[in-house]
């Protein structure tokens, strides 16, 4: 069970599809050829995470249960 929460951006995606290749059970990309969300928890949070760092684009954000970015770092 994953302890993540994922937010999509789709505006910022450019469907390379490096997440769905890197996490396919949590990511697809959908008709409009966007990320979608598929299984928030088909992969480990760790998993979840490189999928995300693998985008070009950054249109993954992930947090933690307390709401804290972890994805992309937030900004100081």
């Amino acid at each position: 069970m994953t302890s993540v929460r994922i937010d999509i951006n789709k505006k910022k995606c450019q469907a390379f599809g490096n997440c769905t290749a890197r996490a396919p059970a949590v990511f697809a990309l959908g008709a409009d050829k966007k990320v979608e969300l598929v299984d928030p928890a088909g992969a480990p949070d760790e998993t979840i995470v490189q999928a995300a760092k693998s985008c070009p684009y950054s249109a993954i954000a992930v947090s933690n249960e307390q709401g804290e970015q972890i994805f992309p770092p937030p900004r100081k």
